[in-house]
């Protein structure tokens, strides 16, 4: 098994060399931000469809759009560092250095959320109403965002023996054991 694959043995299939991340130009970018950025856009285009289907004005939404990305990843950012204070206490700097991880979806829902009702309450609209659209958006966010959890290689539960269970090259000694 290469360092690269990922196998679900159960059912006697390996997939050969998934990538993390690759490279353009000499810059590496990450497969988890390329699919949390294509789940961002599905889920918006869903948004406006669903407002226009709902009689809705979807300029509010490519307004709204805007602050909930910038403020739903800082609030993602900050329930991460939050949450790992130990780790960030020792070095500041490294809160800022989002290239090597650390988001929480329950912050980016939290600052979404946030988000909305302060844009609502200036642009006097009923939160409630985007939020019932937006919550499509972000079951589509969610179900996409687990893919991107799979080229990254974490959150996919702890180990088994059931037939869809995955291993990956890191804890391919452990599972046969």
């Amino acid at each position: 098994m290469g360092l690269k694959d990922i196998s679900f043995p159960g059912i006697d299939l390996t997939l050969k060399n998934v990538p993390k991340t690759f490279t353009v130009f000499g810059f590496e970018i990450a497969m988890y931000g390329i699919v949390i950025a294509v789940a961002m856009m599905l889920a918006f285009a869903l948004c406006l469809k669903l407002a226009k289907d709902d009689g809705q004005d979807t300029e509010t939404y490519w307004d709204f759009v805007i602050y909930a990305v910038i403020f739903a990843v800082i609030g993602a950012r900050l329930y991460y560092v939050i949450f790992s204070w130990d780790y960030y206490s020792q070095d500041l700097l490294k809160i800022f250095d989002i290239r090597e991880g650390g988001l929480a979806i329950y912050g980016g829902v939290i600052g979404g959320f946030a988000t909305c009702f302060i844009y609502c309450k200036i642009k006097k609209l009923n939160p409630f109403r985007i939020m019932d659209v937006a919550s499509a958006g972000l079951l589509v966010g969610q179900i996409l965002g687990r893919w991107a959890n799979f080229f990254n290689r974490e959150c996919f539960g702890g180990y088994c023996d059931n037939a869809f269970r995955m291993l990956l090259p890191e804890n391919a000694v452990r599972a046969d054991e």
